[in-house]
């Protein structure tokens, strides 16, 4: 119970302007800004400014059992930012400096809740010849976040999902105490992991039920001086894929490969009403398939070679007009997209997404779609070609009117009958996962593994008050 005498301590420690327990306030971060799960509602919000005023907020709020849930933006999935016990949400937007570039080195030093905004804002003024790997989330969301729960990026295929971005970081375990991992932790270079052993997975994929990322160095990557990206139209899923498949595994300096389905391209990114987008592109003679290559290059004649290439992969594959091309993608076209969850007045939108095999995004897509259009849903599909190509994510849309609770409730169930028929393929493991797929995913884990899971929360949060209710070994 948070009384009066509980919520001046907290002020004492961030000032009274940085607390609040009104109902009009506390009700902005009660829901998932555009999910269809359920929603929580927190007693108090704090926004504290340091690491050292985390610490002590973890502190009292240990000593008392009171919850905290780590929040940014509060545009999540799953529900992993919803205050399900109740408690504090710890909105994390003071801490939001960018503390270091180092170029030599090629990463970024920031706190935990800086924003792709501060982050590309900053780097584009100081530092125009670095980049960052950039998600398709609106820019007011969190760049740590991203990164700790798998986030992809649109360097993808140079680094991996946002997981493997992270060189180390700082953080507040649920007993108060501060933590720093990688080789911060021996001395002021933040370069990497290794060779110390890897306790950044003690925090990446926990949805903040271990402890709260006040520090983080994100790998940077050169901003090259030739880009191009492609756009590869006029063919379905069974022929595109592999055609992506093909030039990931090429070795043509390419640093993003992705593919959405039509109907994604016309809800989303066009803005187009559901209900004027054809359920089925293919049997409305529409390429369904529209996928996306860029590449970088250090001179012309490495860039013009890498595009030859490309083009003849094209034709390779039975396509005999040119891909579509753009110059210097990174420096005219938005890397950010927002719209696919506005699609109509009222509209939201929840998706199934998943880390699996590249061998599986054709099935993934043919078993998503079958159901999706059983039930008068537009096939929403997307995948991203990861690290090389060693791996994918592959993921589904579902448009719905958040002020329709029939509406949330009939695509809640769309969603969930997607992912037990997309989880037969194997290696399908969804992210940002709710509580009701973690819950699947537990009663299918090795049992070992389970166990060691529920030890390292305990032991890193012994009396349960972060983000309780949702992640690992709760």
């Amino acid at each position: 119970m948070i009384n009066s005498e509980i919520v001046s301590e907290f002020e004492s420690i961030v000032g009274p302007r940085y607390v609040s327990n009104k109902p009009e306030e506390i009700f902005l971060y009660h829901y998932d800004f555009i999910t269809a799960e359920p929603e929580g509602l927190c007693d108090m919000v704090i926004m504290p400014n340091s690491a050292e005023e985390v610490q002590e907020i973890v502190k009292l709020a240990n000593k008392n059992k009171i919850p905290i849930v780590p929040w940014v933006s509060g545009i999540n999935f799953g529900s992993t930012a919803t205050p399900l016990k109740g408690g504090i949400v710890l909105d994390l937007r003071r801490m939001n400096r960018i503390i270091e570039v180092n170029e030599d080195d090629m990463y970024v030093l920031i706190e935990g809740g800086t924003t792709w905004a501060d982050l590309v804002g900053y780097l584009n003024k100081h530092h125009p010849n670095l980049m960052t790997g950039i998600t398709f989330s609106p820019p007011g969301t969190g760049v740590v976040a991203s990164c700790l729960c798998y986030g992809m990026f649109n360097l993808g295929m140079l680094g991996g999902t946002g997981a493997e971005f992270i060189n180390g970081m700082e953080a507040v375990l649920g007993s108060g105490e501060l933590v720093r991992v990688g080789s911060c932790s021996l001395s002021d270079c933040w370069y990497g992991r290794q060779p110390l052993p890897d306790l950044a997975g003690l925090f990446i994929g926990w949805e903040g039920t271990t402890g709260i990322v006040t520090k983080a160095a994100i790998k940077l990557w050169p901003k090259l001086p030739y880009q191009r990206l492609f756009v590869l139209i006029g063919m379905s899923f069974n022929k595109g894929v592999p055609l992506l498949l093909k030039l990931s595994k090429a070795g043509l300096g390419i640093i993003d490969i992705f593919t959405f389905s039509y109907g994604w391209i016309q809800a989303g990114a066009l803005g187009i009403y559901e209900k004027n987008v054809p359920p089925d592109p293919v049997k409305a003679n529409l390429p369904d398939f529209v996928g996306f290559v860029m590449t970088q290059a250090y001179t012309e004649k490495q860039h013009k070679a890498q595009c030859e290439a490309i083009e003849t992969l094209y034709k390779e594959a039975g396509l005999m007009e040119a891909p579509v091309g753009t110059q210097n993608p990174l420096e005219g076209l938005p890397v950010q997209a927002w719209g696919a969850w506005n699609a109509r007045r009222g509209g939201a939108g929840e998706w199934i997404g998943s880390y699996c095999s590249t061998r599986d995004i054709v099935k993934y897509y043919d078993l998503a779609k079958e159901i999706s259009l059983k039930h008068g849903h537009i096939s929403q599909f997307y995948s991203r070609l990861l690290f090389g190509g060693h791996y994918c994510v592959s993921r589904f849309n579902i448009n719905f009117n958040k002020n329709d609770p029939e509406d949330i409730e009939s695509a809640r169930k769309v969603l969930k009958e997607i992912h037990d028929e997309v989880s037969s393929l194997d290696g399908v493991v969804m992210y940002k996962a709710p509580k009701w797929a973690h819950k699947v995913y537990e009663e299918k884990i090795f049992p070992p593994t389970k166990d060691l899971m529920k030890k390292i929360k305990n032991l890193l949060d012994p009396n349960n008050i972060m983000n309780p209710g949702h992640g690992w070994g709760d």
